[in-house]
């Protein structure tokens, strides 16, 4: 009787040690997606106005991604009937390589283009002829394109 006593006890003292280790709450988790290191883009509208001069012109830049590039002639004078040039193109290291452009924009007007990378993009306002001497030309464009989100969000 003494052998199964014994035996008894070797498999009880194990088993219960091992049943004090364990605990009624259950630990689990949740295996997290990486996050990712390309912030999503945004759209942005942005506007800009100045001016342009006999024979000059005026000459905005932004940073878009890969989307559509809406450039819209808002405003001009101080005849809102008047034309003046309105190109949009890519900027490289020398110069803006216009893609689009239309020499008799009026308020309203549009230039519709896809940005296929992240790029720079080039936006040029000038006397195509319409302007006289004495006379400058005031305008307002407004661009929507999509940016970077430098927040990630």
């Amino acid at each position: 009787m003494r052998g199964s006593f014994l035996r008894a006890l070797l498999i009880a003292v194990p088993l219960a040690a091992a049943m004090a280790a364990c605990s009624d709450t259950i630990h689990t988790s949740t295996p997290t997606e990486p996050s990712s290191s390309v912030p999503e883009p945004v759209l942005v509208t942005e506007t800009f106005s100045g001016s342009v001069s006999q024979g000059t012109n005026a000459f905005y830049v932004i940073n878009a991604s890969v989307g559509t590039v809406t450039l819209t002639m808002t405003g001009i004078g101080p005849d809102p009937s008047a034309t003046m040039g309105m190109s949009i193109g890519v900027l490289n290291q020398v110069a803006c390589n216009a893609v689009m452009d239309n020499p008799t924009a009026r308020i309203g007007s549009q230039l519709v283009g896809t940005a296929t990378g992240i790029t720079t993009i080039c936006i040029r306002l000038y006397d195509a002829g319409t302007i006289t001497a004495d006379v400058p030309f005031t305008f307002e464009i407004s661009i929507k394109y999509l940016r970077q989100d430098p927040t990630g969000g």
